[in-house]
């Protein structure tokens, strides 16, 4: 599941479901009138399709409908299938320091020993001295009661030390284990430790001592086939806390092998390893403790290793296409995954109704039917477009269901016609990507207009940054909400002459450009907000026209409090790879792997060599991408061709199609490499990721969530 595909799965709340379909500990079916029943004609029971029957949920929206439509360099480019399996796109993150996620460790460092610990005798000598003999005595008596009386032992700790108090806490515990419950409280301007008999129905705080040397646990997850959110919603859901407890610098690929830093505070490490061995997808390693947490957009960039199969051209002009990409770049627009899975329904209309506040269009967009769904979203989805019914809406979804539909639904059963309270159960981070999609679109939009119309070349008005080692491309937009969704900031927006944001940027002077210290590489365009400069050239008035289009202004931007309003952001128009690499191998076997994850490598497995004679060519790439660029983005200018998912699926086909002929290709393994520098000005913001050109089972959305199956 990818950040767009919001109806596969998707965790992003963490709040338990309560719609209950049946009886429970003994308890009666609770009856919802003549909709209840899972077994009633219509229900999800009986809707579903038989096993490997129905549509699969392929993205089919195209590039030249969100305005990906100019390329860099002319020429035909050649054919490649990009993510024929996940194994063929992988992704190490980069710290801010340079350094590469990279998985070597599966130990678990050794648990702490608390210094406190004493022996029994010790601990009741121990306790004697600081409270007497006597209390000791009858705090001894509780034990035997065994939770059967509200009998409580209170001892005046008024007089003593924070340490002294610790060291009764510790002594008690040493001495009469989990059977007695302490506790410090104050009454009457005067503190009391109380002692009562462990009792299984009362809450009590079962707080430990943190002995791990800093509060920050810090890990690498190493995923295939799950995008972050999901991965870390899994592990929430089993270690019983929220998703929002897991702080990570981005969000990675869900079709792809990766690895990132994630870190949580105050979580024992042989707990969260025990939690990830659940969840075949997932392994986590390299634990280290550190005094701070991750914060979104804290990287450099990303490492991608990508496996281009079946492709078409001969290596003289596959070494021409990589001289030339590494020379003059790729522009930077967002990918295809930025605006959901349906060209119906792509998540940026969404984006427009939620910031026209028309709550009800927006509510409706999202619950519409469209082309190529699974077949319980279909279901659920045309049951509401024919009836309006949320209720009976919510009957064709499961138990395990976690969709955003289905909050939307749940909430509209019990508050009818409340659609913007239905939109705000959401989390706001979700929500947003729904108008970040919007200003993506205008990005795009206004990219490929400045390069088609003014050509590849600097002009007065273009924006650069004041001081190129600042750089904040949606540092505000997409950076904190993600991992601060539960922060209310209600503070009302307060106008100021010049925001700091606004001076980030400059625009270039007839001098600058004569000067020759910038080129088109240093070039950003804002995307659209309330409080973003824009080109001092004509460009600066396409904003404004494009936002008119549909009733919409810079100002609109402009919410009534913090979280409703959208700032703006600048993101680079043009990128170079960093460090690009990329060889020639061959197979036979369509389902061969051949790029070999961390995980892979760490059990000592070699990368595969190349098979001579083979009939299938594959090219290999090895490169560096700042954060918040899209490697599709790049892929694309090396092919010179859509990479949506629809697209790719097509050219796999055909070859299959092709597979029983015999290969007129002759290969030769090659290794070019072309060196340069990592880049040393990346962008600041989250990462993104790639695109979900995916597959999916349309059988998997009844599964307990921490027992699905790879998918590949």
């Amino acid at each position: 599941m990818g950040r767009d595909q919001f109806h596969h799965q998707n965790k992003f709340s963490g709040k338990p479901d309560h719609r209950r379909r049946g009886g429970y500990r003994g308890q009666p079916f609770k009856s919802r009138g003549q909709q209840s029943g899972r077994g009633r004609p219509g229900s999800f029971a009986n809707s579903r399709p038989p096993k490997g029957s129905g549509p699969v949920a392929v993205s089919n929206v195209k590039e030249d409908q969100v305005f990906i439509t100019e390329y860099v360099t002319a020429g035909k480019g050649f054919r490649g299938i990009l993510k024929s399996r996940f194994s063929d796109f992988q992704v190490n993150e980069i710290d801010c320091d340079g350094k590469e996620a990279i998985l070597t460790d599966l130990e678990l460092p050794t648990p702490p020993v608390s210094g406190d610990k004493m022996s029994t005798e010790e601990a009741e000598q121990e306790l004697s001295r600081l409270i007497s003999q006597e209390a000791v005595e009858k705090i001894q008596k509780l034990t035997e009661i065994k939770g059967k009386a509200n009998d409580i032992v209170e001892v005046d700790v008024t007089e003593m030390t924070k340490e002294d108090r610790g060291r009764i806490h510790s002594s008690s515990k040493g001495l009469f284990g989990k059977a007695i419950v302490g506790s410090t409280v104050t009454k009457n301007d005067k503190k009391y430790i109380t002692f009562a008999a462990f009792n299984k129905f009362q809450k009590v705080d079962r707080r430990e001592k943190w002995l791990w040397p800093h509060r920050f646990v810090h890990f690498l997850l190493h995923k295939e086939n799950e995008d972050t959110i999901q991965a870390t919603s899994q592990l929430a859901e089993l270690l019983k806390c929220s998703p929002s407890a897991f702080a990570y610098a981005g969000t990675k690929d869900r079709r792809a092998i990766t690895t990132q830093w994630v870190s949580i505070k105050q979580f024992d490490p042989r707990r969260i390893a025990a939690a990830a061995a659940k969840i075949k997808q997932l392994t986590v390693g390299n634990f280290c403790f550190k005094p701070e947490t991750l914060k979104l957009g804290q990287l450099r960039g990303n490492r991608f290793r990508i496996a281009l199969r079946q492709v078409s051209a001969e290596e003289s002009a596959i070494r021409e296409t990589m001289e030339s990409f590494q020379e003059k770049g790729f522009i930077n627009y967002f990918g295809l995954q930025r605006f959901g899975n349906s060209a119906t329904v792509p998540t940026y209309k969404v984006g427009i109704e939620i910031l026209k506040g028309c709550w009800k269009e927006a509510f409706y967009l999202i619950l519409k039917p469209r082309e190529n769904d699974h077949w319980y979203m279909k279901a659920c989805r045309e049951e509401y477009e024919k009836s309006r019914d949320p209720e009976r809406a919510l009957d064709k979804l499961s138990l395990h269901n976690r969709s955003i539909e289905k909050q939307l639904l749940t909430w509209l059963v019990s508050h009818k016609n409340d659609y913007k309270c239905a939109l705000e159960q959401i989390p706001r981070n979700v929500r947003l990507l729904y108008c970040h999609s919007y200003q993506s679109l205008i990005w795009n939009r206004v990219a490929s207009r400045r390069l088609k119309e003014l050509g590849h070349r600097l002009i007065p008005g273009d924006l650069v940054y004041v001081d190129k080692t600042v750089e904040a491309e949606m540092a505000i937009e997409d950076g904190l909400v993600e991992q601060q969704d539960n922060v209310i900031d209600d503070t009302p927006e307060k106008s100021t002459d010049t925001s700091y944001f606004k001076t980030l940027v400059k625009p270039l002077t007839e001098a600058d450009i004569a000067s020759g210290q910038y080129t088109i590489f240093d070039v950003v365009l804002p995307l659209p907000g309330h409080d973003i400069t824009y080109p001092a050239n004509e460009c600066g008035q396409w904003y404004e026209e494009i936002l008119a289009e549909d009733d919409l202004s810079s100002e609109k931007l402009k919410g009534q409090t913090k979280k409703e309003s959208l700032g703006g952001a600048y993101r680079k128009m043009m990128i170079k790879p960093g460090n690009l690499q990329w060889k020639f191998t061959t197979y036979n076997d369509a389902k061969e792997t051949l790029i070999f994850s961390d995980l892979e490598k760490l059990k000592g497995k070699n990368e595969p060599d190349a098979i001579k004679d083979a009939s299938n060519r594959a090219l290999i790439l090895d490169f560096q991408l700042p954060s918040s660029t899209y490697a599709t983005m790049a892929l694309r200018e090396i092919l010179k061709a859509d990479t949506s998912a629809i697209h790719q699926r097509t050219l796999e086909e055909e070859h299959s199609k092709k597979s029983d002929e015999p290969s007129s290709v002759s290969v030769t393994q090659v290794d070019k490499t072309i060196e340069t520098p990592v880049l040393e000005e990346p962008e600041t913001r989250t990462d993104n990721g790639s695109p979900k050109n995916v597959v999916t089972q349309q059988d998997d959305e009844d599964k307990p969530i921490a027992k699905k199956a790879k998918l590949d």
